[in-house]
């Protein structure tokens, strides 16, 4: 395991695809085999080498798990000295497994340079006599009964070398919502159509969940005022004006009201569809209805019957094929493509599903699928089939929506098998969150603006970035994980994640500019091209956050401009995580706002760093179950820029 980079060795069968990669008729099938693109990997019977940079991962470690003799090594160092990264190779030579780090980088013969493995040139540096080189490293091996147990100890040590991790607390959660509402009210709503989109321009701008669609709503409806609502509400209607006969949806719209497939299945199939798109639905439908109860609004007959249409189309998947697949036929509810964890997320829909509609058929598909994740997942240490432009390379958002699935199993149920996969899949998930402050070059965007990455989550083994929060997630699982455990490392995981998201954000204080590269991504291999930068509009996040040269060197820190799905995954953590979270039995507490907080005895301590005053939340732990929708269980307070307030345990209500 090279963390966020390889997994197995991605010992999986491989092709050479441009970009976006599509499967050919011969690959499609219930239960297709593996399918990665070009990649850093080893040959499928473990031969070759894995030579990358501590930039292609999200923590400068290599690990090997041994399944025979059930053993488990890590090897950890640090990003690299004055001459630049290290590098991290694997091989094996003879019966022995060689891990190397080298001073600096050398990744001959060949490096992954987007969308192909392509000849390498890397050089060594030149040493004057009398120089010397350290390389810090820590070595583990340990026992390990299975993948879990492997993944348990990386979970403990992924920070033991010690790195910085500080994250600068520049501007608070109400000031970074007013920006995106502002920035989504005027820039992602298109009246003519009556949807808040995902996308920026017209066109076909509108995609169903993964980068947002249907889930930025949920938010706007939650946080914003009377037009947010109303608008959100549109947004509904448009969702579900397009459902087909079998419960599913289009993948795709426009503003000329057309809506289509994926297009990665391009001249194979008609009608495909990414089936976490609907997944994702299935859970965010219900999200909007918790808020619009909240609201005390009544909800329309025509959601509450699509909702339920929905989770019966997933109960008529499993019961036909014993799995939900990766792409289906949006019109007939037909696998196209199989064997993947795409729907990882929608045991947690039918979960909540049976919470709303108390219909037994929706826990128990939810029960027996998200065993179907753990076995064919978990168990092997990877997940595939978030998204949809990667073929089934190996990725983080398919591993967060299993982590979302297990944690509502047993908050629902209360069965502790579930609490254990929820574990689990936790400990798969930090494997793709970056630990440590990268140093970017100082000439980058980011490196101008002292951009932290600590608790930016690698997308997946294709796309060799790190990005601004969970796609599309808050990641209040963990909180919850929390709750359920007492294990104060999933609350630091999440605060992490949730306070990364604001930095990467354009604004007028911080104004990012996109690297000047030109908008045909064909081109971005040809380092002699350039272009005039753009000014990311304020409110813009892109999901770049480059500590890879996977687009050249001179993109690393630096990001196109684009409106990704990262500022939905802020909006949702604004929704649904408090300011400040308090445990004053367990004596943990944990900012997830830029808000500065201590545990003194049974008072907390607070102040506001940021040259912005601040309204903050509070939630304070109680031990009593929380709803689906606790927003209201948040206690609100006002710290002007600068201030300190300090509140003793009995000026606040528990939950």
């Amino acid at each position: 395991m090279f963390p966020a980079c390889a997994y197995n060795g991605n010992r999986f069968r491989s092709v050479k695809r441009d970009y976006p990669p599509c499967f050919t008729q011969e690959e499609i099938g219930i239960d297709a085999q593996t399918l990665i693109t070009d990649v850093v990997r080893l040959n499928e019977d473990g031969s070759g080498k894995i030579a990358v940079t501590t930039g292609d991962v999200s923590v400068p470690c290599v690990g090997v798990y041994d399944s025979i003799n059930k053993k488990g090594y890590l090897v950890l160092t640090v990003q690299g000295d004055k001459n630049g990264n290290y590098g991290l190779g694997y091989h094996r030579e003879d019966k022995r497994c060689i891990i190397s780090i080298t001073a600096p980088k050398m990744r001959n013969p060949k490096k992954y340079r987007w969308p192909f493995m392509v000849e390498c040139n890397d050089q060594g540096a030149d040493y004057k006599k009398g120089d010397c080189v350290e390389i810090p490293f820590q070595l583990f091996e340990f026992d390990a009964s299975d993948m879990n147990a492997f993944y348990a100890v990386f979970f403990d040590h992924r920070k033991c070398m010690q790195m910085d991790c500080a994250l600068a607390e520049e501007i608070p959660f109400e000031t970074a919502y007013k920006i995106e509402e502002k920035k989504q009210n005027e820039m992602k709503w298109y009246e003519n159509v009556g949807y808040y989109s995902p996308a920026v321009g017209e066109g076909m701008n509108w995609e169903l969940g993964w980068i947002g669609g249907g889930m930025s709503s949920a938010a706007l409806m939650g946080l914003g005022g009377e037009l947010e609502y109303s608008r959100a509400i549109k947004t509904l209607d448009y969702i579900f004006n397009s459902q087909t006969e079998c419960g599913l949806f289009p993948a795709k719209g426009g503003t000329n009201h057309e809506t289509a497939g994926d297009f990665y299945l391009k001249g194979v199939r008609e009608n495909w569809l990414l089936i976490r798109r609907t997944a994702d639905l299935l859970l965010y439908a219900l999200k909007h209805f918790y808020i619009m109860e909240s609201k005390q609004e009544e909800i329309d007959k025509k959601y509450i019957d699509g909702t339920k249409k929905l989770a019966d189309a997933f109960v008529a998947l499993w019961e036909k094929y014993g799995q939900f697949g990766q792409f289906v036929d949006y019109k007939t509810g037909e696998i196209i493509v199989g064997n993947s964890a795409s729907a990882g997320i929608a045991p947690a829909g039918l979960s909540e599903a049976y919470r709303y509609f108390q219909e037994e058929k929706y826990l128990s598909v939810a029960e027996e699928s998200a065993q179907y994740f753990y076995d064919h997942f978990i168990m092997k240490g990877y997940t595939t089939g978030g998204p949809g432009e990667i073929l089934q390379c190996v990725d983080s958002e398919s591993a967060f929506g299993l982590l979302e699935s297990f944690v509502t199993l047993y908050d629902i149920t209360k069965n502790s098998k579930r609490l254990e996969y929820a574990k689990h899949a936790a400990y798969q998930c930090s494997s793709w969150v970056v630990p440590y402050n990268y140093h970017f070059p100082a000439y980058s965007e980011f490196g101008k603006w002292n951009v932290p990455t600590t608790g930016t989550v690698f997308a997946n083994i294709q796309n060799k970035h790190s990005a601004p929060g969970i796609c599309t997630l808050s990641g209040n699982s963990l909180l919850k994980l929390y709750r359920f455990t007492k294990d104060s490392r999933f609350l630091e995981l999440l605060g992490d994640i949730a306070r990364a998201i604001s930095k990467c954000m354009s604004r007028a204080d911080k104004p990012i500019y996109s690297w000047d590269v030109p908008k045909d991504a064909s081109l971005l291999r040809d380092d002699t091209i350039t272009a005039e930068r753009e000014l990311l509009p304020f409110g813009f996040i892109c999901e770049r956050v480059n500590m890879s040269d996977w687009e050249s060197e001179r993109c690393i820190g630096g990001v196109f401009n684009g409106s990704c799905w990262s500022e939905v995954s802020l909006l949702m953590t604004i929704l649904e995580l408090p300011s400040i979270y308090v445990d004053f039995e367990n004596k943990n507490i944990c900012a997830f706002d830029d808000i500065s907080a201590e545990l003194d005895g049974e008072k907390i301590i607070l102040k506001n760093n940021t040259p912005y005053d601040a309204h903050i939340s509070i939630l304070v732990e109680n031990e009593k179950e929380l709803p689906m929708y606790y927003r209201k269980n948040f206690q609100n307070y006002f710290i002007q820029s600068g201030e300190s307030l300090s509140l003793c345990k009995d000026q606040l209500k528990s939950i």
